[in-house]
Formats: C-alpha cells, sequence, structure tokens
C-alpha cells in the first residue's frame, strides 16, 4: 500500500477527513457516477497526500478534457478546504472568560458554523440515524448512508451528529432544508 506520509517534508499532510472526501465525490459524480464512491473511497486508502488523492480519482477517467475539468475542480475544493480549515485554526485558543474554545466546523461555502452547546451525551438512536440518512440524502445522495454510519460511531449527541451530517452541504439553502426536514420528521432536534 503507497503512503506518501513521509515522502512530503515541504507541506504538513492534511488528514483525509470525510468532509473533503464527500466533495471529491460530488465532484467526480458527472464523470463516474455511482461508481465516485467506490472510487473516491479506495484512492484515499492508498495515500494521505490530498494531490496525489486527486491524481489517482483522475486517472479512473478516460477523457482528458473531463479528467482535466475534474482535476480542476478538485484542486479548487482542497484549496477551499485549506483555507476554511486554515480560518479555523487561527481562531483565537480560549474564549474571554478562559475556557478552552470549542472548535467551529466550517462548511464548503466558507461559513463557519458556531460550535453547538455543550450537551449532556444523547445516544444515537437507529431513529435518529434513519432521519438523518432520509433528510441529507435527497441533497447529496448515495453518500449520506455512508457518512451517517461515520458520524453515529464518532459522535456522543445527536446535536454534534446533525451538525457534522450539514458539514457536507454546500449552501445555506441546502442546511435549512436538512434542519428543517430533521425537525419535521420528529419534532425538534433531541
Amino acid at each position: 500500500m503507497l503512503n506518501n506520509s513521509n515522502n512530503n517534508s515541504v507541506a504538513p499532510l492534511l488528514e483525509l477527513e470525510p468532509a473533503l472526501l464527500a466533495e471529491f465525490t460530488r465532484a467526480l459524480l458527472p464523470y463516474l457516477g455511482p461508481y465516485s464512491i467506490t472510487t473516491v473511497k479506495r484512492a484515499s486508502r492508498l495515500t494521505s497526500n490530498p494531490d496525489e488523492v486527486i491524481r489517482t480519482i483522475a486517472n479512473h477517467i478516460d477523457e482528458p478534457g473531463k479528467r482535466e475539468l475534474f482535476t480542476k475542480s478538485a484542486k479548487r475544493i482542497l484549496k477551499e478546504y485549506q483555507q476554511s480549515k486554515a480560518a479555523v485554526l487561527v481562531g483565537p485558543a480560549f474564549t474571554p472568560e478562559g475556557a478552552p474554545a470549542i472548535s467551529s466546523t466550517p462548511t464548503r461555502d466558507g461559513q463557519v458554523v458556531p460550535p453547538a452547546k455543550v450537551r449532556n451525551p444523547t445516544p444515537i438512536t437507529v431513529e435518529l440515524m434513519r432521519r438523518g440518512e432520509a433528510a441529507l440524502a435527497p441533497i447529496i445522495g448515495p453518500l449520506a448512508g455512508v457518512l451517517v454510519q461515520r458520524y453515529a460511531r464518532a459522535t456522543d449527541n445527536s446535536r454534534d451528529f446533525f451538525e457534522r451530517l450539514a458539514t457536507h452541504l454546500r449552501t445555506t439553502d441546502e442546511r435549512n432544508s436538512f434542519f428543517e426536514s430533521v425537525r419535521t420528521m420528529n419534532g425538534l432536534l433531541q
């Protein structure tokens, strides 16, 4: 298995986070259709270098013109993602009260979602997972199920779960639609 984590001493490598991989998948959908999910997943397993992941994915597109379009789009996505991560990292390390700050979640369109208030852990139930997938799938497609499974394991409260899912939405309208769908499926967020 190829891993470039030790070969790139010029710039630190980004963790290939689900949000970035989801954006690569979205950019690839017009070229490879449903095979996009598998292609991105396999490429991300080969290396932690985002540029290499983009090259590996692009090699699956047969037509040179389409390959070039995807590559430009993916590099733009990576640049925006790096900028949004840098903006979050530059933020204050402590709140005015002196308590550690909770990091905010950047969205694709550059908005920063304020962190949810600290909540007592609430279990992520099968019903919450269904609600999340049902609200997200019409907007981003079949990747919704993968993200729901991943974030259900990574979070311990429903607000954080739904906020993480919402980071994969491009616009404010998509976010609003997502949260409205979640709320109307079974009352307010738990």
